[in-house]
């Protein structure tokens, strides 16, 4: 309806240019928005406002004269347009418009709120977890901001390719094999049955024992050499604990319901990163220092990257570098988004900057987000030792879940649901306490209070499967039935803007006002009444259209929408 507005607007505004004889008049930004307490109506826009200034007009002058012409054009969807001070247009729907909202909905089912769809194609890389590292709650939250974000661009329409960048080489996997052959090498690997965990534990372990014994140093820089050396003995414990590594991943992905359509990863590009180097340097685009070689941005405001340090060993930005013109040429991209913490924000920054002096003109977009801490507020570090593994955390989520909701038929959906619903509400530059407590309420702002309205609704439904027929949308006049049918409304607008800002945070709140608003329509209005079919006919579409719009809404975050709690 936003588009319909901003339409009816400009053509309102060009009506009054003609009227008034405005000299170079230039038509403004129009905006118009939701309106944030139902009393003012659906909609408001400012427009007669930003005109002030070009017009030296009085604003509410120009909103009234806004308003008579929409008013004479009588607009089916408009019940009721009103000028606000200091200058907004106020927009209230029509209860037509409310009727022909339901129907759509329970005709359109899923597909409602769909954008149309773009051709061009966008890669979303994200997870990016490092082998021989176990997987923790801090990887559970990129995971989560990744997959919705997909999920939201599908629904508006863009295609989407998914990507998940795995960090297979580097100085922690030396450290990790180095722990292997120096502390573990008379044990059988393969008879280990928490394999991602114990990597994790010896590469903590290694990092601890090189801290306190300087002497061990000499040692780990061999097993290093052997690995840059490709060592038949060395390379082949990496391989299979990278294997270990790898297992341990796609499980967790499956339990989280996350799938990727291409898998890369840091020791393939190393080695195009090494062969694409003697090019930059011929071009320009990089060049030696002090034995290294760098990226010298500092014209740019973008300082210096270092791409390969004396000793020859690559650093992460002559991997993302041929990586990102994979991603162009291969996979035929015009935007690549990345999910990575905030502190890359500059070093991707560099490398989008090297990407446009190469002669590339595709986006590189990096989405940054903040830790997630323990309760006590105490970062994690897999260097320490000192996190909370993600197979940990969903295992006590659950079990907790099965205490609370000991007649659910499925505790696990809603224990992983309510993780997610608790790390997707909060922005992603937002530091999180992760909170088990508060994350499984059935109070609040919460993935089971949502996924209790969901099953709610569904039993009102079982229990009305015997009315049939079509239901008069129009007898839906009630206030806390026009409340919901304007939540309702607010669903397409939500995912075109999401779509836009990727700013995911926005679902988990709007699942949640849309959850209040059903509560309060159900506690006020009784929707099964025998004694007045055509009324209950027209609460259950309603109810029907809420239950799509909130199932759909929970897909999204990437949340289960249950049946039964």
């Amino acid at each position: 309806m936003i588009k319909e507005l901003k339409k009816l607007l400009e053509e309102a505004l060009l009506e009054i240019q003609k009227q008034e004889n405005w000299a170079d008049f230039e038509m403004p930004e129009i905006n118009v928005d939701n309106v944030k307490q139902e009393k003012f109506g659906d909609y408001a826009s400012n427009v007669a406002m930003v005109l002030t200034g070009k017009s030296k007009k009085n604003p509410m002058e120009i909103a009234g004269k806004i308003m008579e012409i929409l008013k004479s054009q009588k607009i089916d969807q408009i019940e009721k347009i009103e000028v606000a001070a200091p200058g907004y247009i106020n927009f209230f729907l029509s209860q037509k418009y409310f009727a022909e909202l339901i129907e759509k909905i329970n005709q359109e089912k899923e597909k409602f709120g769909n954008g149309e769809k773009n051709t061009e194609k966008v890669m979303v890389e994200y997870s990016q977890p490092n082998t021989h590292k176990e997987f923790h709650i801090g990887h559970l939250r990129n995971v989560f901001l990744g997959s919705s974000l997909v999920n939201l661009l599908r629904k508006s329409g863009q295609e989407v390719i998914t990507a998940n960048y795995i960090g297979d080489t580097g100085t922690h996997i030396a450290k990790c094999l180095w722990g292997l052959l120096k502390f573990h090498s008379g044990e059988n690997l393969d008879e280990i049955k928490n394999k991602g965990e114990f990597l994790g534990k010896v590469y903590s372990e290694a990092n601890q024992k090189l801290e306190e014994n300087p002497e061990f140093e000499e040692e780990f820089r061999e097993v290093q050499k052997k690995m840059n050396d490709e060592d038949p003995e060395v390379i082949k414990l990496w391989e299979k604990t990278k294997q270990f590594s790898l297992d341990d991943f796609k499980k967790i992905y499956k339990k989280l319901g996350v799938a990727f359509d291409v898998y890369f990863f840091e020791s393939e590009e190393e080695k195009e990163g090494k062969a694409i180097l003697p090019d930059l340097l011929k071009k320009g685009i990089v060049e030696k220092s002090q034995g290294a070689v760098i990226a010298n941005l500092e014209k740019y405001n973008l300082g210096v990257l270092v791409l390969m340090r004396g000793d020859g060993s690559v650093l992460y930005g002559l991997k993302d570098i041929p990586l990102a013109l994979k991603k162009f040429n291969q996979y035929k991209i015009k935007k690549s988004i990345y999910i990575i913490d905030v502190r890359q924000s500059l070093y991707f920054e560099q490398i989008s900057k090297i990407l446009e002096l190469m002669g590339f003109k595709e986006e590189v977009l990096h989405i940054g987000y903040d830790f997630v801490s323990l309760k006590d507020g105490k970062s994690m570090s897999s260097r320490d030792g000192n996190i909370i593994s993600a197979e940990f955390l969903l295992q006590e989520v659950i079990n907790q879940v099965k205490k609370n909701f000991v007649a659910s038929p499925d505790p696990d959906s809603i224990g992983i649901g309510a993780i997610k619903f608790f790390m997707l509400k909060y922005s992603p530059n937002t530091k999180i306490e992760f909170d088990m407590e508060k994350a499984i309420g059935l109070e609040g702002d919460t993935g089971p209070y949502v996924q209790y309205a969901h099953a709610r609704i569904c039993s009102i439904l079982e229990k009305a499967k015997d009315f049939e027929g079509k239901a008069n949308l129009e007898l839906l006049k009630h206030e806390k039935e026009l409340s919901l049918m304007r939540e309702l409304n607010k669903f397409p607008e939500l995912v075109e803007e999401i779509g836009l800002s990727y700013e995911v945070h926005k679902l988990p709140y709007y699942a949640i006002s849309l959850a209040d608003k059903f509560h309060s329509f159900y506690n006020a209005c009784r929707v099964i009444d025998e004694e007045n079919e055509e009324l209950t006919k027209s609460r259950l579409a309603l109810v029907g259209a809420t239950k799509i719009v909130l199932g759909e809404t929970l897909r999204l975050i990437g949340v289960s929408a249950p049946k039964k709690m």
